[in-house]
C-alpha cells in the first residue's frame, strides 16, 4: 500500500471542498443523500412495529457502508462534471465484489454496535436499564430523582460507546473509498484506514474540528430558531423537524465529500499542492 502523508491544512481543505462540492451538482447530490436520510430514519418511523423497526435496524446498519460507497460515487460522478442519478445510491450493491465487501463492512459494523450495546448495558447494569426503559416509555421524567441517580454511570457507559464508536469511524473512514474505488478487500481496507489516518492525524484533526464546529453553528442557529417557531405550534414543530432534516442531508453531503477529496489526496488519486514528497510507502495489510 502506498499514501500520502498531507500537510494539515489540507484538513481544511478538505472541509472547503466538501462545501464547495454543492455547487458541482446540488440538486443529484442533495436527492441522493436525502434518499439515504430517509432511508435510515426508516426503523425510526416504525417503532409501532417493534420487530419490523429492529429488523429495519439491523438491516440498515449492514448496508450501511455500501450505501455511503454510493453517494461517494455520486459525489465522484459531480466532482468528475458528469450528471448524478438518484440510482447511484446503490451503485455499491450493484458492482459483485465491492458489494460483497462492503457487505463485510456492515457486518463489522452491526458487531460492534452490538458490542457498544453490551458494554453500556454491563456498565450500566439492569436496575439502571430499568430506568433508562421506564424513561424512554414516559413513565418517569428527565428530572425525576430515578434518572439523576443513574447519570454517572450513564456517563461512563456513553463514553465507553463513544470510544468504541469512534474506533469505528477511523476504521471505515477511507475503507469504504478503498473497497469502492480501488477494489481492495474489507479487511485490507480497514487496516489501511487505520494506517493512513493515523499518518493523516494533523490534517484529519483539522478536518474533524473544521465539521464539527459547522455542525454546532448550525444546531445553535436551529435551536434559537426553534424559540420563536415554537410559537407557532404545529406549523412551527414542522418547521424544526423540517430545519433538522436540511442539516442532516447537508453535513452527510459536506462529510462524505471531504472524506472523498481527502482518499483521492491521500491515495494518491489527486495532487496535493505544494506536496513534492510523493506517496511513502505503507504497510500492506
Amino acid at each position: 500500500m502506498e499514501y500520502r502523508i498531507a500537510p494539515a491544512s489540507r484538513g481544511l481543505a478538505w472541509f472547503q471542498g466538501g462545501v464547495r462540492m454543492l455547487d458541482r451538482n446540488p440538486r443529484g447530490l442533495i436527492a441522493v443523500s436525502l434518499c439515504l436520510v430517509v432511508l435510515e430514519q426508516l426503523p425510526g418511523l416504525l417503532v409501532a412495529v417493534p420487530a419490523l423497526s429492529l429488523l429495519l435496524s439491523v438491516t440498515m446498519l449492514v448496508l450501511g457502508p455500501a450505501l455511503l460507497a454510493g453517494l461517494q460515487f455520486a459525489i465522484a460522478e459531480a466532482y468528475a462534471g458528469r450528471p448524478v442519478a438518484l440510482g447511484y445510491l446503490f451503485e455499491g450493491l450493484r458492482r459483485p465484489h465491492a458489494r460483497s465487501q462492503l457487505m463485510v463492512l456492515g457486518l463489522l459494523t452491526l458487531s460492534v454496535v452490538l458490542l457498544m450495546g453490551l458494554v453500556m448495558q454491563r456498565i450500566l447494569g439492569p436496575d439502571a436499564m430499568k430506568v433508562l426503559t421506564a424513561l424512554a416509555n414516559q413513565q418517569i421524567k428527565p428530572d425525576s430523582p430515578e434518572f439523576r441517580a443513574i447519570l454517572p454511570p450513564l456517563l461512563k457507559a456513553l463514553a465507553a460507546a463513544l470510544a468504541i464508536g469512534f474506533v469505528l469511524m477511523v476504521g471505515l473512514f477511507f475503507a469504504v473509498p478503498r473497497v469502492m474505488f480501488d477494489g481492495r478487500g474489507a479487511l485490507t481496507a480497514l487496516g489501511e484506514s487505520y494506517i493512513a489516518c493515523a499518518a493523516n492525524l494533523a490534517p484529519l484533526l483539522l478536518y474533524g474540528l473544521m465539521f464539527g464546529a459547522a455542525l454546532f453553528v448550525a444546531f445553535i442557529g436551529m435551536g434559537i430558531a426553534a424559540i420563536f417557531l415554537g410559537l407557532l405550534g404545529q406549523v412551527g414543530a414542522l418547521l424544526i423537524d423540517l430545519v433538522v432534516l436540511v442539516i442532516g442531508v447537508v453535513g452527510l453531503l459536506v462529510n462524505n465529500s471531504g472524506t472523498y477529496l481527502a482518499w483521492r489526496e491521500v491515495f494518491g488519486h489527486g495532487a496535493i499542492p505544494g506536496d513534492r514528497s510523493g506517496p511513502q510507502a505503507g504497510i500492506i495489510v
